[in-house]
């Protein structure tokens, strides 16, 4: 917030549109005063750093309250739709790694980008594979939970002494899933 009223506000569009444009303060201050408002460089340039520093800040405000509606707007299609899975956010990505390799042998930046493109890429593909061995180890730990669970079955059959031989041959058959003679 400014602390006083300056005399070159009254001519802040103008200035701003000169500098701009590119003229200098002297080719600003020359100008101003053919239009009757006599100022010194010094002033001049404080007034324009003032300047640009409250229309960054304008800048500024308005590209956060556009990013918040953004976000508001992302929100209620979420809610309509829901977002890509990773999968098909890492497939864009791909696509957009093609895309910009077949530009780097025009644009040596393209590369670099390109590479560091790269890095999630393979990052995803090494949690694809640590997923993939992490259900192969969980599926194996079941197996032989299942297999522990049967021995312990076919023990206790084999244990059991009111059991008849022809019984216990009949309750091995089912456990293991054979057919009965």
């Amino acid at each position: 917030m400014k602390a006083r009223a300056s005399k070159l506000d009254a001519h802040a569009e103008r200035l701003t549109e000169w500098f701009l444009e590119g003229k200098s303060l002297k080719e600003a201050q020359e100008q101003l005063k053919l239009d009757g408002c006599s100022v010194s460089l010094g002033r001049l340039s404080e007034w324009w750093q003032s300047r640009q520093s409250a229309m960054q800040e304008e800048q500024l405000l308005k590209q956060i309250a556009s990013g918040a509606q953004q976000c508001k707007e992302v929100e209620k299609q979420f809610a309509e739709s829901p977002a890509p899975e990773f999968d098909t956010l890492i497939r864009l990505h791909r696509v957009l790694i093609l895309k910009l390799s077949t530009q780097g042998n025009a644009d040596p930046e393209m590369l670099e980008l390109v590479n560091r493109m790269m890095k999630p890429v393979l990052v995803f593909a090494r949690l694809q594979q640590t997923s993939a061995q992490i259900k192969l180890d969980e599926r194996r730990v079941t197996l032989l939970e299942e297999k522990a669970k049967l021995a312990d079955q076919a023990q206790g059959v084999m244990g059991d002494a009111a059991l008849t031989e022809e019984q216990r041959t009949a309750r091995m058959r089912e456990l293991f899933g054979m057919p009965a003679k």
